[in-house]
């Protein structure tokens, strides 16, 4: 393409200004100049338009053509500067050279040297523009490459060393001046996924299979990824000589991928829910109408009202279920006290206390948190027979020598001291409609767990220390571990 070339001649002779203005723009038709008498006139120029070189004498009143130059790098360090100058010497293109000339030509008599100088000009421009565009091209690359937290990587077979790009560094927790090769990122991975990987490197590199693995990895900082990672082996005269591949963290893709599993799960519950637990207070009702409507019989009457109640409390729990379930899109910083204190006036409980064992502070979505606690409160008026006191604390980090500081996981719990839940069904107390008490519709402990899950927390139920209920709310892991 005819790109045009802007040049910036500095020279304090007018004469010679002109006449090399029109004998460059004569050797390339590329080339339009601009001419200014004084470096200061030079500077006021640059700082106005966009120049691809500037031709500068060595020798004129206030300031020499170095000076001129060394100002310039301060703010353009790559932008060619040739050194045009009549006064020639080896101090002179030795302190050009150490100031960053691009290059250095003396003046002589004939049409000669501005053949040469326009020479000089575009093959300086043409490495300069090179050189931006390969930047641009880098620069795109990493953000394409942290946009979609894909790293690139290569391992070159025969000198056995590996190059890692920026962003792979950072998805393996690493600054990017650290080195890391790829035999030493497969440690990272999750150990029962190791084997996999360098089974897959191997037959890369001996027969040529290209791998697409979706695996689990730690981080330097602890923190679990799911990635997927690619390799591709390359060839020369018949010999593969280097892997190429990318490594790309799909953690968020996994994570949708689990909240849309549960979304179905939810929606085979509701399923159940309409076809199942709506169903026997309609049928109740309808038989019970018809032996009013031959009997008169009041009771029959009231008995048809309580199946339509107890239909209104299925769909508002199924609503409930939805609208808990869904993502946690309000989360904030609060102290776990308020929440509950609220719930607990929403609650008739009797003679039972509140305690907290500490003041703890999560990020939650108030409300949600709110119905969670309101519902384990009324779990324990329910089923907790023989308890006097709720209580509210901090789950601490257990260090063993199988979990390290990285393992560990801080959480809260909400523990009674009544009778406690019995061992063999606390497995089954989270799901939609299981319950213990036949009047009661058993959805819940199932908002509990809905609520949670849509905070990215695990819920568990175990014995508390006094024998009672004890649920247990701990972040999830960023990667499953099955």
């Amino acid at each position: 393409m005819n790109i045009s070339i802007r040049i910036l001649h500095v020279d304090d002779d007018p004469d010679f200004r002109d006449l090399t203005a029109e004998l460059l723009e004569r050797e390339d038709d590329r080339f339009t100049i601009t001419t200014v008498d004084s470096p200061q006139a030079g500077r006021e120029r640059i700082d106005s338009a966009d120049f691809d070189c500037i031709v500068s004498d060595f020798d004129m009143p206030n300031e020499s053509g170095i000076e001129f130059l060394e100002s310039i790098r301060s703010e353009h360090p790559d932008l060619p500067f040739i050194l045009f100058t009549g006064k020639g010497s080896e101090k002179v293109a030795s302190d050009a050279i150490s100031a960053g000339v691009t290059d250095y030509l003396q003046k002589a008599i004939g049409s000669e040297q501005y053949k040469l100088l326009a020479n000089r000009i575009a093959t300086a421009v043409d490495k300069y523009r090179t050189a931006l565009e390969l930047e641009r091209q880098n620069d795109l690359f990493e953000k394409a490459e942290s946009i979609g937290s894909v790293g690139a990587w290569e391992y070159d077979i025969v000198s056995e060393t590996s190059y890692m790009s920026d962003e792979m560094l950072r998805i393996h927790g690493l600054d990017t001046d650290e080195t890391l090769t790829i035999r030493e990122s497969i440690e990272y991975f999750n150990p029962e996924d190791r084997e996999s990987l360098r089974e897959a490197i191997d037959a890369a590199i001996e027969d040529g299979q290209s791998y697409d693995l979706e695996l689990r990895m730690r981080d330097a900082h602890g923190t679990e990824h799911w990635v997927r990672t690619r390799g591709e082996p390359q060839s020369e005269d018949g010999n593969i000589v280097r892997l190429r591949g990318i490594l790309q963290d799909i953690t968020e893709q996994k994570l949708r991928e689990r909240r849309l599993e549960r979304q179905n799960s939810r929606l085979e519950e509701f399923a159940h829910v309409v076809s199942h637990d709506i169903r026997n207070p309609l049928q109740v009702a309808s038989g019970k109408l018809e032996l009013a409507r031959q009997s008169g019989d009041p009771d029959a009457f009231d008995q048809v009202a309580d199946a339509h109640n107890r239909i209104d409390t299925i769909i508002q729990n199924v609503l409930s279920l939805a609208r808990h379930g869904q993502a946690v899109d309000a989360a904030e910083p609060l102290q776990v006290r308020e929440p509950a204190e609220e719930s607990w006036e929403m609650v008739d409980t009797g003679d039972l206390t509140l305690r907290f064992d500490d003041e703890i502070e999560l990020t939650a979505d108030h409300g949600r948190l709110r119905q969670l606690l309101e519902n384990l409160f009324r779990n324990t008026v329910e089923h907790g027979e023989g308890a006097e006191t709720v209580r509210i604390g901090e789950i601490q980090p257990l260090y063993t020598a199988t979990r390290t500081s990285a393992d560990a996981t801080n959480g809260f719990y909400v523990a009674d001291d009544g009778d406690g839940i019995p061992t063999d069904i606390h497995d089954k107390v989270f799901d939609s409609g299981f319950t213990t008490v036949t009047e009661h519709t058993g959805f819940g402990l199932a908002i509990v767990s809905q609520i949670a899950e849509a905070h990215g927390w695990d819920v568990t139920v175990t014995d508390s220390y006094s024998g009672g209920a004890r649920f247990e709310f701990t972040e999830q892991p960023a990667v499953d571990s099955g």
